[in-house]
């Protein structure tokens, strides 16, 4: 697969919140919450990345870019950072605002299909932003498979969740789970997890 990204149409005068507030709205199981992840939740998610020089991070959820622009600050250059969005409006709106970096629109559980081959086994960390705690237990395990087959053995891939508790039924996948961060000034106030396997 290509890295050259598909000719789209610059999005102009759009306010970010409002656009993720519309595709809410549109599709609310697929956003995780009606408002965009705040600079503090990117910091919590920046400070727990693993990544080598010829390694990727990859970003599950993209949304308005929130968290992505909290990456790029945080030192992630634009050419190792992949983003996955399935809903086209934002994914469109995140090739505009972020043309520098990939933006693969589908299914996150086709990464392996989404990711250029030779990224596939070289993504450092992965970071959810999709709700996983909605999700049912099959779709977890086919989002936690996707993840591990692109990673290599031993890393584990971050989550963060609006939730009390941890966003997905880690034991059940065969995970271990750790609460590595927390942001009372996220609106709402959010967690971020690392998940490994066992």
């Amino acid at each position: 697969m290509s890295l050259d990204r598909p000719h789209t149409e610059v999005l102009r005068n759009v306010n970010p919140s409002l656009l993720f507030l519309k595709r809410w709205l549109a599709n609310p199981l697929v956003m995780g919450s009606i408002t965009p992840s705040s600079p503090s939740l990117a910091r919590v998610i920046a400070r727990n990345l693993v990544r080598e020089d010829d390694e990727a991070i990859v970003e599950f959820g993209g949304g308005t870019g929130s968290i992505t622009e909290g990456l790029l600050k945080s030192g992630v250059p634009a050419s190792r950072l992949f983003s996955v969005e399935v809903d086209a409006k934002l994914a469109e709106y995140l090739r505009s605002e972020f043309p520098d970096i990939h933006v693969l629109e589908g299914d996150v559980r086709n990464i392996t299909q989404l990711l250029p081959p030779a990224m596939v086994g070289k993504v450092g960390t992965v970071v959810v932003g999709i709700p996983m705690v909605l999700l049912p237990w099959e779709a977890q395990q086919e989002i936690v498979e996707a993840i591990f087959s692109i990673m290599p053995q031993g890393r584990y891939f971050l989550a963060y969740t609006y939730a009390f508790g941890a966003p997905i039924k880690y034991a059940k996948l065969g995970l271990t789970a750790r609460r590595v961060g927390f942001t009372p000034l996220n609106i709402p106030p959010a967690s971020v997890w690392a998940f490994a396997k066992r």
